[in-house]
């Protein structure tokens, strides 16, 4: 049986397409009664998003998602993180930096194939984190794209004209940054990265969880993540990964967490179940 709980969802202080109160309100109204939200590089919406869930009576916590700088598309979440650590801000002014350059460099090389597009207008979709999505919706904006999934298609995936390797942290900086504001990571969507990775490493270096719910992952890859998170003993983590309205991923809550999992997680914050 699932559990009403939401672990990774994103607001417009990163990529997602609402205020962080408004993803809140989006939860409670579809049954979630325990939301943690997961900007990129960012914890500025925690206040409002605590705020809110306070309102509404929903259980509501801290967290980040740190892009890193793997080729595979290695994402680390961090939970039970003090959103007020002076240390973890350092940590995520640097990576939003990092950040930036990567978008300025796909930016040029947007304009070298003949689209017209400025750095300013990108930063002009975001509150806070530029990523590939906003110089997509940026493009949607001026018209030259249908929509996200388009851009990405064209333009913004490995392998296309625009396409920039990532430049953030590696999986250890990420996970000390994490660490650094009394939190604990675990591994975003594992279903996304090459099949042949090795996690062995990466709990070396400290990873404590693995994201086995998720909307894209099969039964198979579930079971196969449940299988390795026992192996390494890690805690079992799952969510949505919701961006908002016109964003492709807009199911709030649609992932149902198995109440051993969901136990789990809340024995690793601290929470009563």
């Amino acid at each position: 049986m699932g559990c009403s709980a939401d672990l990774h969802c994103h607001s417009r202080r990163s990529d997602g397409s609402l205020e962080p109160a408004e993803v809140v309100r989006r939860a409670h109204k579809a049954g979630v009664s325990l939301l943690v939200l997961t900007d990129h590089d960012s914890v500025s919406g925690y206040d409002e998003a605590r705020a809110e869930a306070g309102r509404l009576g929903m259980s509501f916590g801290a967290g980040i998602e740190i892009n890193t700088g793997e080729a595979d598309g290695v994402h680390i979440l961090g939970y039970g993180i003090d959103p007020a650590s002076p240390a973890l801000a350092e940590r995520l002014k640097e990576f939003r930096v990092r950040r930036e350059k990567r978008v300025a460099v796909m930016v040029e090389r947007l304009r070298g194939l003949g689209l017209d597009l400025t750095l300013d207008e990108v930063r002009g979709e975001s509150t806070e984190t530029l990523g590939r999505p906003h110089i997509a919706d940026a493009l949607k904006r001026k018209k030259l794209v249908k929509d996200r999934g388009d851009a990405f298609k064209r333009y913004l995936t490995r392998g296309s004209a625009a396409y920039v390797d990532p430049m953030g942290p590696t999986v250890a900086e990420a996970v000390a940054a994490i660490k650094s504001a009394g939190g604990w990571a675990s591994l975003a969507h594992p279903g996304t990265v090459k099949k042949d990775f090795d996690l062995a490493p990466w709990v070396e270096q400290g990873l404590e969880g693995i994201e086995a719910f998720y909307l894209a992952h099969t039964r198979p890859q579930m079971a196969r993540f449940c299988e390795s998170a026992k192996r390494y003993g890690l805690v079992t983590t799952g969510g949505s990964d919701y961006h908002g309205p016109g964003t492709g991923r807009e199911d709030l809550g649609g992932v149902a967490l198995p109440e051993e999992s969901l136990a789990g997680f809340r024995e690793r914050l601290g929470l009563t179940a």
